[in-house]
């Protein structure tokens, strides 16, 4: 039973990060499909050089908010569980959480309901991160805001962001002299997906025709 429900934990995850806001609000408001302007990413950033602020501002909220109610299913399922083998109950219920965070990422990433072609995974991995990790969450999101200050590059930002996630949880450990290995073994992963998926950016980025924020898409 405690496997068959990470399974649907894992599922769960994966719809919910399937429904790509960016795509929803550009097509049911706009009539346009997003993925054919600019950067051809489902994401905030291309929706904001498209569509402008307000449809960004929704498309963040969404994939946010999709991300964090992921985590608060998976917890709420995870709850019902009053024993589990070794190594115990925490661990496993630790391990929900990022198996819902690696499911969420991925329907973000290849949404089943649009064509397994979506965005990057920032704001989704940011509202799901919030929910199990806000202090770390936190720092990283100051990290992505200097970068974007200082820069203008929401790629490079989000990129930085996630790197300072993993540095982070390890300080945080060292710290608190207590470890998740779930938490540990996310921590790493998960960033490494998202600069994967962001590896256009880092060449444009490397040959300096990475557009800034403000510039609009052609």
């Amino acid at each position: 039973m405690l496997y068959l429900k990470l399974a649907l934990i894992f599922l769960i995850g994966y719809l919910l990060g399937s429904i790509s806001f960016a795509v929803v609000i550009s097509k049911g408001i706009y009539k346009q499909d997003i993925r054919n302007f600019g950067s051809g990413n489902a994401g905030m950033t291309n929706v904001l050089r498209t569509f402008g602020k307000k449809a960004a501002a929704a498309t963040f909220a969404g994939d946010f908010l999709k991300g964090t109610f992921s985590v608060v299913v998976a917890k709420a399922i995870m709850n019902t569980v009053q024993s589990a083998p070794a190594p115990g109950v925490d661990f496993y219920k630790d391990l929900a959480i990022y198996i819902v965070v690696s499911g969420a990422l991925l329907g973000h990433l290849k949404p089943v309901f649009f064509g397994f072609k979506g965005g990057k995974g920032i704001s989704v991995a940011f509202g799901a991160m919030m929910a199990a990790t806000p202090p770390i969450t936190l720092a990283a999101f100051g990290v992505w805001c200097v970068t974007v200050i200082l820069t203008k590059y929401v790629s490079l930002a989000s990129i930085l962001a996630v790197a300072g996630y993993t540095v982070f949880t390890f300080i945080s450990f060292y710290i608190s002299g207590t470890y998740s290995i779930p938490h540990g073994v996310a921590a790493v992963i998960l960033p490494a997906v998202i600069i994967y998926a962001h590896r256009s950016n880092i060449k444009r980025l490397m040959a300096g025709t990475e557009r800034k924020i403000g510039e609009k898409a052609k």
